[in-house]
């Protein structure tokens, strides 16, 4: 097992761990679901720094120089962009975010019918594919503090769809894949679990009053 698997595999740990203390301490469903989305958003913020150091300091090695620094700006500041203004405005940004998504996810399906294409082009490149999940996941948990449910599905789109459209058409190498799939699948599930619980918890307040 490969080192960003295990970070990835930390990090899930230390967010069950995490949530577990919230939920026996917190009754409230609203505040369980804002705890729910706070949490998983930091813990994808932390794995995407620590992910980012990890690509930044293989692309400073092969290539490195200029070449590294320029391949690594090429999904970094892109990423931010797109993080800040799914903060700022995440009514503009949820459609790009999707429209990037599922541009994505087409690009990878089409390269499962090349394995021989893709694997030369990853020799070339690098973890390309594992780079484009981290760099659209990010950006999608900021926009789940916004727009919970959404941002959720978004992500368990980007952290299952690539992996398994990649372990189907054997198109590749699986191991950083998946390092950058874990996280952001977990944050999906638990944005998603976060809205839900929010529903319950706005249904319940009506209800109660009512009934009393």
């Amino acid at each position: 097992m490969n080192v960003p698997v295990i970070l990835a595999l930390g990090a899930i740990i230390v967010f069950a761990v995490v949530m577990g203390v919230v939920m026996s301490r917190e009754k409230d469903p609203q505040r369980r679901a804002a705890a729910l989305t706070r949490t998983g958003a930091a813990v994808m913020a932390a794995f995407t720094v620590i992910g980012g150091i990890f690509i930044g300091g293989f692309a400073m090695q092969d290539p490195g120089g200029t070449t590294g620094t320029l391949l690594t700006l090429a999904w970094v500041v892109p990423m931010l962009i797109l993080a800040v203004s799914a903060w700022f405005w995440p009514a503009a940004t949820a459609p790009l975010l999707l429209a990037l998504a599922s541009a994505f996810i087409a690009a990878c399906v089409w390269l499962a019918f090349d394995p021989a294409a893709l694997s030369s082009f990853l020799n070339d490149n690098g973890p390309v594919i594992a780079v484009s999940v981290l760099a659209l996941a990010f950006p999608a948990a900021i926009l789940g503090l916004k727009v919970t449910a959404l941002a959720g599905w978004l992500l368990v789109g980007l952290g299952v769809l690539p992996l398994l459209i990649t372990i189907i058409g054997r198109s590749g190498a699986v191991g950083s894949l998946i390092a950058a799939s874990l996280v952001p699948l977990a944050c999906g599930i638990a944005y998603l679990l976060s809205a839900r619980m929010a529903r319950a918890g706005s249904t319940s307040g009506t209800i109660h009053p009512a009934a009393a």
